[in-house]
């Protein structure tokens, strides 16, 4: 009898929360027919999944301390003995892994950041091919495709910032950069390829900020520096991204408890 798409499970195994969290809210896993994701943070919480549930896919960082995803998928494979559709997340391309993860039957792999679109179509051939039966067959016809994508994709994303440490330091320095232009939260997520939501929550965690907090923090520590060097207020307002000298001077009374004229003149008197 065919299975219902509604009893279909999949597994994340990935020792980052946020990156587990962002494919849990990225991806829609109830229209796909998904109706329960596991989580695992380690290729050890990922066996005792898969031996106590009942798990259709996986998705598997192939970077993780103590065992990697390689080694995950081996004994899913040669110990486990077990045919599910596993795909590889990972940071860096490897010729060398994508080598091993074919041997392995590894369906696909994702280069990180991830691009939710592509986890829906990737998730959909899978659950196509776990109703199929026909994994191997499809797999090995996949085979040359899946080495020469891993590679063009290694290039096409070699200079994108792989990890929530890089990604946080990114954006800040993309704002100091551009700060004389209007910023959003939106174009940040774009310039670092993820999800709006999942990088606001990123830099908050990180920061102790929220983007937007941070954009004014720049732009008015700025401001105080120029103001300093006697710039007038007008010009400054335009150099840190105010096109409205009302707004500006808004913003820097609630920050400095004064306007920027006298915030200038106090400093020029107590020289």
């Amino acid at each position: 009898m065919t299975r219902k798409m509604y009893e279909y499970t999949a597994l994340i195994v990935d020792d980052e929360f946020f990156s587990r969290k962002a494919l849990l809210d990225g991806v829609p896993w109830t229209k796909l027919g998904i109706n329960h994701v596991f989580e695992a943070a380690s290729a050890e919480e990922a066996r005792k999944v898969i031996k106590e549930q009942k798990v259709d896919l996986c998705l598997i960082d192939i970077e993780m301390p103590r065992e990697n995803g390689l080694s995950l998928l081996r004994w899913i494979r040669e110990e486990y003995n077990s045919d599910i559709p596993c795909a590889f997340l990972t940071c860096h391309a490897s010729f060398p892994y994508a080598q091993e993860a074919l041997r392995l039957r590894c369906q696909d792999y994702l280069l990180k950041p991830i691009d939710y679109e592509q986890v829906e179509n990737l998730l959909l051939r899978m659950l196509k091919e776990k109703r199929s039966g026909e994994n191997d067959r499809q797999i090995l016809q996949y085979g040359k495709q899946y080495l020469h994508k891993w590679e063009e994709d290694a290039k096409s994303k070699e200079k994108v910032p792989n990890n929530t440490a890089e990604i946080v330091d990114h954006v800040k320095i993309y704002i100091d950069d551009h700060i004389s232009e209007k910023l959003s939260l939106n174009a940040l997520a774009a310039d670092v390829g993820l999800n709006p939501d999942y990088l606001s929550r990123l830099f908050r965690e990180k920061t102790g900020l929220t983007v937007n907090k941070y954009i004014i923090h720049a732009r008015m520590t700025l401001a105080a520096n120029l103001l300093k060097q006697n710039v007038r207020s007008y010009a400054v307002a335009e150099t840190v991204g105010y096109d409205n000298y009302a707004n500006f001077v808004n913003m820097f009374k609630k920050t400095y408890g004064v306007s920027p004229n006298v915030w200038q003149k106090q400093e020029e008197t107590g020289r």
